[in-house]
């Protein structure tokens, strides 16, 4: 059967495409929109861009067996397919098609970058911080005619310069350490944002209109109930258009990996922290309604698309057009830079610690030897 010369596209604002409506209708860019564009040179049809009219997104099914959305919209016929980078999952299948897998789909989350911590935030040097010497128990147990020799002396002295220079190189080892900010690690995996939201410090927002939700709530991992039913119970589902550079404090986002590569950079540049772990990987198809014509003709075009490595280069210039970007914000490194207050700010505030704390010892002590004397006086 001969391909349709025209086509009715359903899209909706997401990370993976963005929306203008103008008085000619709307127009519409992205990955997804570069992915059609290709089936239409392939196929030679040419199509027009629809939007759902309800706020279900991607789609919600009711209990009735309708669907809200884009997954709405194909079911009614209302359009002819979606080249929305959506999952192929089983629960849509009843009511649309889908083409053959054109890329992979790693759901994971991101959050803001970690803020850096105080300069004085040092650990694993208060084991070490002592030098003690054990040369003065050695000598006490020698022979006494040993106690005065002048080998002795040598190797006391000698011991005495080497903790000298030691402790030396430890407290200038400290301070190089505190002209540097630390750098928490942040939530990274799963199980640290279950965690998080179940103590209330973070916020985790899944797309309007998808099933994210339900997949967490009814899975067999604690961790991802956990999260599901708190989203379920506080109503966590946003339009995601991932447009702004910071996520928001105390919140997580899910998305694509590739997503967010595209939106936000890869390190070392990124703008927000992607985690290490991930929901799951499915496949993403073509959504196609129920009946229509020419599905083998797309399943072909795919597969000429994907051997020719074309998807990829659409997934690569996209993220290197955001990775240029941030990588333009960076300013030359001359690799020497003068410390400022700031970076010496933790050596302060640890230098005044020491003299308060100094400072009551000495008003302990000057107490207690009165109240010693006033005791031993008759």
């Amino acid at each position: 059967m001969k391909f349709p010369k025209y086509l009715k596209v359903a899209t909706t604002t997401a990370g993976s495409s963005k929306v203008i409506e103008t008085e000619n209708g709307y127009i519409a860019t992205g990955i997804d929109i570069k992915l059609l564009q290709l089936l239409a040179e392939k196929l030679n049809f040419e199509y027009t861009i629809f939007l759902p009219k309800d706020d279900g997104r991607y789609g919600i099914l009711y209990e009735n067996g309708s669907w809200t959305g884009v997954t709405g919209m194909l079911q009614r016929g209302e359009v002819d397919i979606s080249t929305l980078y959506s999952p192929i999952i089983e629960e849509r299948m009843p009511v649309l098609d889908f083409s053959l897998p054109y890329y992979t789909l790693e759901k994971t989350f991101a959050t803001d970058l970690p803020h850096s911590q105080p300069n004085y935030t040092i650990k694993g040097f208060s084991k070490d911080s002592n030098f003690q010497s054990p040369l003065p128990n050695l000598f006490k147990r020698a022979p006494p005619e040993m106690r005065n020799s002048v080998k002795r002396r040598i190797l006391y002295g000698s011991w005495l310069m080497f903790q000298t220079i030691a402790r030396f190189v430890y407290t200038s080892v400290v301070l190089s350490f505190l002209t540097v900010r630390p750098m928490p690690k942040g939530i990274k995996t799963i199980p640290e944002l279950a965690e998080a939201v179940r103590k209330g410090t973070f916020r985790f927002y899944v797309p309007a209109g998808s099933l994210n939700a339900e997949f967490l709530a009814q899975s067999d991992s604690e961790d991802f109930r956990t999260i599901g039913l708190a989203i379920q119970k506080n109503n966590w589902m946003e339009v995601l258009e991932y447009r702004n550079e910071k996520i928001g404090e105390g919140k997580a986002i899910e998305g694509a990996r590739a997503i967010f590569h595209i939106k936000y950079g890869k390190p070392p540049f990124s703008t927000v922290s992607v985690a290490d772990d991930s929901f799951g990987i499915w496949s993403a198809g073509v959504m196609i309604r129920k009946g229509f014509c020419c599905l083998e003709n797309i399943n072909t075009a795919i597969l000429r698309i994907n051997n020719g490595g074309l998807y990829q280069k659409i997934l690569d210039d996209e993220a290197f057009q955001q990775q240029y970007k941030l990588f333009s914000r960076k300013l030359p490194d001359s690799g020497v830079r003068k410390l400022g207050l700031e970076e010496l700010s933790g050596s302060f505030f640890l230098l005044m610690l020491g003299y308060i704390i100094s400072f009551l010892i000495l008003i302990i002590e000057r107490i207690y030897n009165r109240c010693t004397r006033e005791e031993m006086q008759p």
